[in-house]
């Protein structure tokens, strides 16, 4: 009932539910199918197995048929970095995404890793589909299969704030006002 209920407030349109769980899901590097579309939508931190599993459901649900891809992908290490949680050390990124039990690679040039192999999940989408604009169209037009890709994404990371700088605070002074005014 949620997953239908979700896909109706969307408008079972197939756009609005891709922006919806792409925006509002986060990733976790992590592997194979550990929640399922329901859980998925109720905890929105999900893998891309389950991330896929509710971007199916969601459109399945709106008469919209869709299926799973399972592939190998290619990505930039510094893409890597920020989409598994904004690291500065192409190691510990490596690290977190093998220890998920995702098969990951890392690809070297002179030394370096420049890029990383791995195994991912996203959808496909039977849609209609306007091929000279590029767009989902809302006209009767040809389908195709369509890949969406709602897991993959890239953040912007901001500094935490100094909360010692923000907001002083004298822990010694605050616990004399208290002794000298407790009764």
């Amino acid at each position: 009932p949620e997953i239908k209920a979700k896909a109706e407030e969307l408008g079972n349109n197939p756009v609005k539910i891709y922006n919806w769980v792409r925006n509002n899901i986060e990733y976790v590097p992590t592997y194979g199918s550990i929640q399922g579309a329901n859980y998925c939508l109720q905890t929105k931190q999900c893998n891309d197995f389950d991330t896929a599993s509710l971007l199916i459901a969601l459109l399945r649900a709106s008469g919209i048929h869709a299926k799973y891809v399972y592939g190998t992908i290619e990505l930039p290490i510094e893409k890597v970095k920020n989409w598994v949680g904004g690291f500065t050390d192409t190691n510990s990124a490596l690290t977190l995404i093998a220890s998920g039990g995702i098969p990951v690679t890392g690809l070297t040039s002179g030394g370096t890793v420049q890029s990383v192999r791995m195994e991912h999940v996203w959808v496909e989408a039977f849609v209609p589909y306007d091929v000279y604009s590029g767009r989902l169209s809302k006209l009767i037009s040809p389908k195709t299969w369509i890949p969406l890709d709602g897991s993959f994404k890239q953040y912007t990371y901001t500094d935490g704030i100094n909360l010692q700088a923000a907001v002083p605070f004298d822990a010694q002074n605050f616990l004399n006002q208290i002794k000298s005014s407790a009764t």
